[in-house]
């Protein structure tokens, strides 16, 4: 045979043979969910979107854990499946494994969840219940992309001496304390934040005193446990903060994250409770009554606060409208719709973007006092306040004449009135 027809037909031959050989399908197309559970070391979590694929908000690489979720999975007991009139969410779980040294992804299972009430996941036997505590922990998790189980073992340790266990780490920080606890007329509320905290501080004998105007290190740990019952509803957003001045420990609370983040000691009691004072009659010692825009706003009747509001927007001057605001209100721009990964929004940016800096133009046209049938508090006032606005951006309302219910409160006796409240209903 000629060598050449020889070669022709070994080719021949050689793609025949490669062409019958049937590879070992993945394991990733036949393994069940009971074969590989021993071996999980991730989970992904995808949600359905009313158009296009899934889209993916957890993957999840820490097998330390990814194992205490699974401890909220549970036995996953079988079940009937979920009603046909669901009315929570359809969405996926898929868990990473090793096989042979190397880490695999499962198929996406369907995941039905709602809040308040256990879920349900569809494996390859059926479908199963799904504890609540799992539901709760995941949709929680969904927001800390960084969560990892390298935890500070002193941390830990010091946070378990108040019944307190780290689930996971949410971030680590470094930046500076604020000067002093004092705040001025108008800025960013800040030192108001590290002095309410540094009163929950003190509680387990820890104070920032000392250390105000340092670098500091802050730890945000996640927590286990729920917050005290008087934290309803966001007992399960707690959420641990260490701040530590190299290896010491100098300040520690727990917080609640967006968009109220005070909370209490890691003993469980409030500041008020620990102080012994009203919100009013605490703040009063960390204004700085000298400042002098402080004193003029503090001398205005309610109807000229609003009208100083107004004029300092129209003239693109937001320290001064945000002077004419109460502490109590002015601390809430510290949480509103805060990313939970911080521990504070940085600025008023934040809430000035879509309301005070979207507003070109402003004129009060009239202010006319409203009385509520409740009981009345000699240190709240009420208007109805009609004024001529143009935007830049249409958010919730166009350019042109609103209506808006303005509450003032006299939160100390020496503050006079400031704007606690603007709404567009009574």
């Amino acid at each position: 045979m000629p060598r050449r027809l020889l070669v022709l037909l070994l080719v021949l031959l050689s793609l025949s043979l490669a062409g019958c050989r049937s590879e070992p399908p993945p394991v990733t197309a036949t393994a069940s969910f009971q074969e590989y559970k021993s071996s999980i070391v991730g989970l992904e979590f995808y949600v359905n979107q009313s158009s296009g694929e899934p889209k993916q908000v957890i993957n999840l690489n820490d097998k330390q854990l990814t194992r205490r979720l699974l401890d909220f999975l549970g036995q996953l007991p079988g079940t009937n499946p979920p009603p046909s009139s669901w009315g929570g969410a359809r969405d996926y779980l898929a868990f990473k494994f090793t096989h042979n040294g190397e880490t695999l992804a499962s198929k996406q299972y369907p995941y039905y969840h709602q809040d308040n009430s256990p879920g349900y996941l569809e494996l390859e036997d059926g479908w199963h219940q799904v504890p609540l505590k799992f539901s709760t922990n995941l949709a929680i998790l969904s927001q800390y992309p960084e969560a990892t189980s390298d935890v500070d073992p002193a941390d830990v340790a010091f946070l378990k001496q108040y019944g307190w266990t780290v689930f996971y780490k949410i971030k680590s920080y470094t930046g500076g304390l604020p000067d002093t606890f004092q705040h001025e007329s108008g800025e960013y509320p800040v030192s108001l934040y590290y002095a309410y905290n540094n009163e929950l501080s003190k509680d387990v004998g820890l104070d920032l005193t000392p250390y105000l105007g340092k670098n500091v290190q802050i730890n945000l740990y996640k927590l286990e446990e729920p917050l005290p019952a008087f934290m309803k509803p966001r007992q399960d957003a707690g959420r641990a903060v260490i701040v530590r001045d190299g290896d010491k420990i100098v300040g520690a609370w727990l917080d609640a994250g967006r968009h109220d983040a005070f909370a209490c000691s890691l003993k469980g009691r409030r500041m008020e409770e620990i102080t012994g004072k009203t919100w009013g009659q605490w703040v009063d010692q960390f204004i700085d009554h000298h400042n002098e825009q402080e004193k003029l706003i503090s001398q205005m009747t309610p109807e000229k606060v609003i009208e100083t509001y107004y004029e300092a927007i129209d003239h693109k001057d937001p320290r001064t409208a945000h002077a004419c605001e109460t502490r109590r209100r002015l601390v809430t721009y510290l949480f509103n719709n805060m990313d939970n990964n911080r521990l504070y929004n940085y600025s008023y940016a934040t809430n000035d973007a879509d309301e005070i800096n979207n507003i070109t133009r402003a004129r009060v046209i009239r202010i006319q006092p409203y009385q509520d049938p409740g009981p009345v508090d000699p240190n709240v006032k009420k208007y109805v306040v009609e004024v001529d606005l143009n935007v830049r951006r249409v958010i919730t309302y166009d350019s042109g004449r609103q209506i808006r219910f303005f509450t003032l409160r006299r939160e100390t006796p020496t503050t006079g009135w400031r704007i606690d409240n603007i709404s567009t209903g009574p």
